[in-house]
């Protein structure tokens, strides 16, 4: 009876504990919640808020582009209505490009529907003319509207003032105008289909005179009382977006009490029989121990078997294996670009993606076989009893094949390829932790060789591996020894063989393999990072060269110095090579910074913002290895180069190569027409060079001029002897 009570009482004091400790959770769950809702709404207004801002900027910098011409051609534009098409047609978003000398709108594209516009006096009889004064005053891209334009609908109008410098004077040329739809504007967002969904919005300003907020566009149904805004920055104004969406939390606080009710009742229920059942109580704590331990050696996300579980299996078939006299084979598997895909869709695409992986993982590989997920984008296969090294090959190609078919992820389908490195067993290792560290090595092989392929582990890949970290903590010496040093190669004018500028050329004074070239460990500088201080330190030697050349009185030659896409991703870059030309007192024009073709293609909106600011700084620019990275002609006119680089490849064959011939006159031919100096470099031949300076080319680089020189031999070359001479001759 006694026992009864008591049993009675803990389950009633279980009661009232666990139906408090459910209302608590129940609170804190809805206040998540809460949160989760008040996060959710943030990140939609500030991706719209983004999106708005980009597309806004996108457009209005064809007034940057437009102003850029109006300059390079000095205030007579030539051509407008063809410039004007390429540019809508690159950037997109906008409506109509007019350009205004002296503020008269003189020319409009397209005209069709924009004819009341020609003549029109932005400065005085423009009812935003407050817009255009302020452009002038302050020298910077002003922004009217949204307002409604007289050809229908509702616009915004960016200005912005070109001044051009003549007699050492700035003079107002004009404007430069771009005209935005807003509904052109607002169809890069997704506010209509978040408003199908249940959200209402705002988009409103601040007007510049009144200072009163208006309301220029808006959902169909009112705001909620759960939103969140944010500012989109505007040329001379601010404007301000509103997102909310109905939310109720009443449902979950009555599902939470409910259920808080249930399990509590439960539990008294189930503590009241455990108390009067002590061995039952044993029998179900020992099953459901023995559930937890099989959770531990599952992978969450995927189901199949997580690192720890793998390496078990590993292990157990491995010593199988040995004393069964069998093979077997282990694949380590990443799949290529998972991050790019995992941060444009979001995590819960990701998610879905691995799980549909891991679901086509078990169907290429027989049942026996393992499959484990060792953690993020990479996968491991164990495959059991293989006849022969072909048979892994056999799956492996097969794996690749079913997953790079396209995955469904909501309304997007996603295509990703995967590299695999293949180890056997027990050729390769006799050890998990062995075969997992070689199947790696194999396949990053892969990835670096292409990805979306196989790679199988040789022992040369570990060799590899060792130099690899060998390398990079003897550049790490070498940086702090200072063992690196400079050689120059000089440039050479080809109308009359003198010396217009240098090329900086890396050598590696390595204290047991003597001189190196870039070639033997750029690779591995630049997969470690350690490109970036030496880059600055090739930058900061070629400045102090500039230096010697200024104290020794002679001919200042400029010099180049080649960049790497390490460097270009540095966001104070041009903030610390501006430090360095001031410390060592360097006039910037006789730096330049040579980019490869390839690299600029690699981001061509990273690079120009870095081109720009450099340029701003008074540093010369310069295209590498032109040929080789496939720009367009409209991309190479929006960048403020100097001079470009023929590819060598481009010139070695000249001699005999009909097509490398009518290569170069056509590139010759293009970057004449952009004002661009041109540049042959591995001119080795006189035939070369003698058809080079035929085909128009201004400068040549190679041994038919002069090797690299060390910087003492540098500051005493003047230039070609024979191409001198020639040419005095013929004068």
């Amino acid at each position: 009876m006694f026992r009864s009570r008591l049993s009675t009482l803990y389950a009633l004091l279980a009661f009232i504990c666990i139906f408090t400790a459910g209302l608590y959770y129940t609170h804190l769950s809805i206040t998540a919640d809460r949160k989760e809702q008040q996060l959710l709404v943030e990140e939609v207004v500030s991706a719209q808020a983004d999106a708005i801002e980009r597309r806004l900027n996108q457009a209005l910098s064809s007034t940057y582009i437009l102003a850029q011409e109006v300059r390079r051609s000095d205030g007579e534009f030539r051509d407008f209505n063809k410039f004007a098409r390429e540019v809508m047609d690159t950037l997109g978003g906008l409506s109509a490009l007019q350009l205004a000398p002296d503020g008269i709108t003189r020319q409009v594209y397209p005209l069709t529907g924009n004819e009341a516009g020609i003549g029109h006096n932005l400065l005085f009889s423009d009812d935003r003319r407050k817009e255009a004064r302020e452009a002038v005053n302050s020298k910077k891209l002003t922004l009217a509207g949204p307002f409604p334009l007289v050809q229908g609908g509702v616009g915004l109008v960016g200005r912005n003032p070109v001044f051009l410098v003549r007699n050492g004077q700035s003079h107002f040329w004009g404007f430069t105008t771009a005209l935005i739809h807003l509904q052109d504007l607002l169809a890069v967002t997704e506010l209509e289909q978040l408003e199908q969904k249940g959200y209402a919005y705002t988009l409103s300003r601040r007007h510049p005179d009144t200072g009163h907020t208006d309301i220029f566009a808006r959902s169909g149904q009112p705001l909620h009382d759960f939103q969140v805004s944010d500012d989109i920055r505007v040329p001379n104004g601010n404007w301000t977006i509103i997102v909310s969406r109905p939310v109720s939390f009443t449902l979950s606080a009555v599902t939470g009490i409910g259920i808080s009710l249930l399990i509590a009742g439960v539990v008294a229920l189930l503590l009241h029989r455990i108390m009067q059942e002590p061995e039952r109580l044993r029998g179900l704590v020992k099953r459901q121990t023995s559930q937890l331990e099989q959770l531990a050696f599952k992978d969450e996300l995927t189901g199949l078997a997580n690192r720890r579980f793998l390496t078990e299996k590993l292990e157990q078939a491995i010593v199988h294996s040995q004393r069964e006299d069998e093979c077997l084979a282990l694949m380590y598997l990443d799949l290529d670009d998972f991050k790019r895909i995992n941060d444009s869709t979001g995590h819960e695409d990701g998610d879905r993606l691995l799980r549909t992986i891991a679901q086509r993982l078990q169907e290429a590989v027989r049942e026996a076989d393992i499959i484990g997920r060792i953690g993020g984008d990479e996968f491991a296969i164990v495959l059991l009893n293989i006849k022969s090294a072909d048979h892994a090959c056999i799956v492996a190609e097969k794996i690749i094949k079913n997953i790079s078919k396209p995955v469904p992820l909501g309304q997007y389908e996603a295509i990703i390829s995967a590299s695999i490195g293949v180890t056997l067993a027990p050729d390769d290792g006799s050890s998990s932790s062995e075969l997992l560290r070689n199947a790696d090595l194999a396949m990053y092989n892969a990835k670096r060789a292409g990805k979306n392929q196989l790679s199988f582990y040789n022992k040369t890949m570990q060799q590899k591996a060792l130099h690899s970290m060998k390398l990079e903590e003897e550049l790490r010496q070498a940086l702090h020894h200072q063992e690196f040093f400079l050689m120059f190669q000089p440039i050479i004018s080809l109308s009359n063989g003198s010396n217009v500028k240098f090329e900086a050329l890396l050598r590696w004074q390595h204290s047991g393999r003597g001189v190196l070239n870039p070639g033997s460990f750029i690779e591995t500088a630049e997969l470690t990072g350690l490109i970036v201080p030496i880059g600055y330190w090739v930058i900061e030697a070629a400045c102090e060269f500039i230096r010697q050349q200024l104290q020794s009185s002679t001919n200042v030659r400029p010099v180049a110095v080649n960049l790497s896409i390490c460097q270009l991703r540095e966001r104070a870059f041009a903030g610390k090579v501006e430090s360095i030309l001031t410390r060592l007192q360097i006039p910037p024009h006789l730096l330049e910074l040579e980019i490869t073709e390839s690299m600029l293609m690699e981001n061509v909106e990273l690079a120009m913002s870095l081109i720009q600011r450099l340029k701003q700084l008074g540093i010369r620019m310069s295209i590498d290895d032109f040929g080789t990275g496939y720009s367009s002609l409209s991309q190479l006119r929006q960048l403020p180069f100097n001079s470009l680089k023929i590819d060598r490849s481009f010139v070695m064959d000249l001699e005999t190569s009909l097509v490398d011939q009518q290569m170069v006159e056509a590139i010759t031919a293009m970057v004449h027409k952009l004002n661009l100096k041109v540049v042959a470099e591995g001119i080795e031949t006189k035939q070369q060079m003698l058809f080079l300076k035929k085909t128009g080319c201004d400068y040549g680089q190679g041994f038919l001029f002069a090797r690299p020189l060390p910087a003492s031999e540098a500051l005493q070359y003047r230039g070609h002897a024979a191409l001198a001479e020639k040419d005095q001759r013929s004068a």
